[in-house]
């Protein structure tokens, strides 16, 4: 029923429309959160299992992992990708933790994926519980640096922005 009123909508005089693509059985426990590298067909989904896994979807709409990120030390609720480096596929993936926690791993996807931790904010600056959206504001860019903002909100009735500014 619902399945129906969804394809139903229109807005303007275009209809929407979906259909399933794939379907993966991805973490060991549930899933929190996902968000799209804005650069390319990759994803990467954030679990209470302590894992953030990227995928990459196929030309045939398959989906297959690329790579699995070291393990964190709490369940990750809460993901943002922003793209860099477009001629790279090069970019930042936020991950907040139900501990409060948050760390900005550097991604670079080509045919294979390379991640590395960029920065572990200060726990003084972090939430005290869950990070529960996070989400970016578009980059400044000059030739120096880019500049951006973090925002986060958490279980603990906080909002946090953070300035990031990469070289």
């Amino acid at each position: 029923m619902i399945e129906s009123f969804i394809r139903d909508i229109c807005i303007g005089t275009d209809e929407v429309s979906y259909q399933l693509l794939a379907r993966q059985e991805a973490h060991k426990r549930i899933i929190w959160s996902c968000s799209w590298n804005p650069f390319g067909h990759q994803f990467a989904t954030g679990s209470r299992d302590k894992t953030v896994k990227i995928w990459a979807v196929e030309q045939d709409s398959s989906v297959k992992q690329m790579m699995t990120l070291p393990q964190f030390s709490s369940s990750v609720t809460a993901l943002s990708w922003v793209g860099i480096d477009r001629q790279s596929n090069h970019g930042l993936l936020a991950v907040g933790m139900e501990n409060g926690l948050i760390e900005l791993w550097s991604l670079t996807i080509n045919k294979s994926a390379a991640a590395n931790l960029a920065v572990r904010f200060d726990t003084s600056l972090c939430h005290v519980s869950s990070v529960n959206r996070l989400s970016w504001r578009n980059p400044e860019k000059s030739e120096e640096c880019r500049r951006m903002q973090l925002a986060s909100c958490g279980a603990d009735q906080c909002v946090r922005v953070f300035d990031v500014i990469t070289k």
